[in-house]
């Protein structure tokens, strides 16, 4: 049990350094970031584990597996970042031609 918290705090430290800047890249992303953040939303649209806080507003949705807000973690460079690795065939697509760089998830 030990071991499991000390690697969900290491993965979120890791992680929010990548959120931080996806929220800087998603307020001027490139084409290409802007067509990965779009084709990651409609996965996200999909989601079981997507939930809005307000209703009927698409930028209070967050993710219940992360905690993150789905409208500035579409935008993260990590190459499938999503808790539930559904973002695998969308990151596939993006970085198989080094659009966006591609990086090894440690977990």
């Amino acid at each position: 049990m030990l071991q499991q918290i000390l690697d969900f705090q290491r993965s979120n430290i890791m992680n929010a350094g990548e959120i931080v800047k996806a929220w800087i890249t998603s307020f001027n992303p490139s084409t290409d970031e802007k067509n990965m953040a779009l084709a990651r939303k409609k996965v996200c649209d999909e989601c079981p584990s997507n939930k809005e806080v307000l209703k009927k507003r698409g930028w209070t949705s967050i993710c219940k597996e992360c905690g993150c807000p789905i409208s500035k973690k579409i935008y993260t460079k990590s190459y499938n970042p999503c808790p539930l690795e559904k973002w695998l065939e969308v990151d596939d697509m993006f970085f198989e031609d080094k659009k966006i760089e591609k990086r090894k998830r440690l977990l």
